[in-house]
């Protein structure tokens, strides 16, 4: 066996390549999961979410394929959702600087976005009741934000405010 490093211990040939193999299968799964049209920041999100929601709530083994793929569904149509809105600007914003027309504009575009919002989870919530029970529900919602909490924090902790 050949050293590369002397500090190093030597590895046998299949090992790294089992390891390198794995790497990239991985790679491959994690592509795989990323839907067309969802930037990789929203889809990893997503992947992290759903990893939290399966450690926290409970779901009988033959269900968990079904409740990932329904799961990926709710967070794209959430995502394009949340992408028909872009632009927006929050309702509890200064508004000397807008004028009473995009104000109401705004504010119409707002309460649209809501109401579909809540359709939404409402389609999902009877989706998923299919497969877990409506406390799970609630804790997946809860999980749910407070992951995206974190992230965004995360967000502004490493970018500040830059646009």
């Amino acid at each position: 066996m050949r050293t590369i490093h002397p500090k190093l211990p030597a590895l046998p040939v299949k090992v790294v390549l089992m390891t390198a193999l794995l790497m990239v299968m991985a790679n491959v799964t994690l592509s795989a999961q990323i839907r067309p049209g969802m930037p990789r920041v929203r889809a990893l999100l997503m992947e992290r979410q759903l990893s939290e929601i399966k450690k926290n709530i409970s779901i009988e083994n033959k269900d968990i394929t079904t409740f990932e793929l329904l799961y990926r569904d709710y967070i794209t149509e959430l995502f394009e959702l949340n992408s028909r809105y872009e632009g927006l600007f929050p309702l509890e914003s200064d508004y000397d600087q807008y004028s009473d027309t995009q104000i109401e504009e705004n504010f119409i575009k707002q309460t649209e976005k809501s109401k579909r919002l809540l359709l939404l989870r409402e389609k999902y919530f009877y989706e998923f009741k299919t497969i877990i029970k409506p406390k799970e529900i609630m804790k997946l919602y809860s999980i749910e934000r407070q992951i995206l909490r974190q992230a965004q924090q995360e967000m502004k902790e490493r970018y500040g405010n830059k646009p």
